[in-house]
């Protein structure tokens, strides 16, 4: 089975790569990656589970539900495929991606009724996404560029409205086997967070060699952010954990400057 996820996608950040030991291999037809958060703010919290089905190495549902008080909230994407072809369906918005010959993402059109986007995606000679391109309403919008070391993302760069902000990322000890978990704070960043299913689906390049543990925004030594995980003793993952400190420090304990969540695999 190929790696699933991105990376990059994530992430930033992405994507299929050669066929994974035995030992991680998943026999099922249908299988989940389900991960459970509870969202703590100022106010009350907010219960969060997030549901990735696929069928044999494809992705073919993404749902999120959240729970509040007495209120909830769903959200459910459809993925269908075709030759060199993956639409992503949800309430209102299409994604149609243009494959490659290798299966990764060239050209996504991003439809609403009010508004039309373009994304085009680079790869370099190794197959990870170096450069995400926006156009919105056939205007350039954000440049996102990615660069890595021996197969690791080391930094990602988002260019908007002239202004342009750099994180660098720092890898983890643990490799990408089959549940390769993109980093939060990747699927966090524009436009990224709009290609979540690519992103899961490995339609963006392949994923990096290692887990992201550490990020900081170039220019800011005041702050950066933790990353850590949990596997249970097959090495499927079973935990992420995210904190951010400022000055060395971490006083806040609300989301998204704590995040604890759990991952099941059914």
């Amino acid at each position: 089975m190929k790696k699933i996820f991105f990376l990059f996608i994530t992430a930033l950040l992405l994507g299929c790569s050669e066929e994974p030991d035995d030992e991680h291999h998943i026999e099922d037809n249908r299988w989940s990656i389900v991960f459970h958060e509870t969202i703590i703010n100022d106010s009350y919290p907010v219960y969060k589970t997030e549901t990735f089905l696929f069928d044999r190495q494809q992705l073919i549902q993404h749902s999120v539900n959240q729970k509040a008080l007495e209120s909830e909230i769903n959200y459910e994407a459809s993925l269908t495929y075709s030759d060199h072809k993956v639409d992503v369906l949800t309430e209102g918005i299409t994604l149609s991606y243009i494959l490659n010959d290798k299966g990764y993402a060239t050209r996504c059109m991003y439809s609403t009724a009010s508004q039309k986007r373009e994304y085009l995606f680079s790869y370099s000679a190794e197959d990870y996404l170096i450069q995400l391109n926006e156009t919105i309403e056939n205007k350039p919008y954000s440049i996102t560029t990615f660069t890595y070391d021996d197969g690791d993302l080391t930094s990602v760069t988002s260019s908007l409205n002239g202004i342009s902000n750099t994180i660098h990322y720092e890898p983890d000890e643990n490799e990408n086997y089959e549940y390769y978990i993109p980093c939060l704070g990747l699927l966090d960043t524009h436009p990224v967070t709009l290609h979540i299913e690519a992103v899961y689906a490995g339609l963006l390049g392949k994923s990096p060699r290692h887990l992201t543990a550490h990020t900081s925004p170039e220019g800011n030594d005041d702050e950066y952010t933790d990353y850590t995980y949990q596997f249970d003793d097959k090495g499927i993952p079973t935990h992420i954990k995210s904190q951010t400190f400022y000055q060395g420090k971490s006083f806040d304990t609300y989301y998204p400057n704590l995040r604890n969540i759990s991952i099941t695999i059914e």
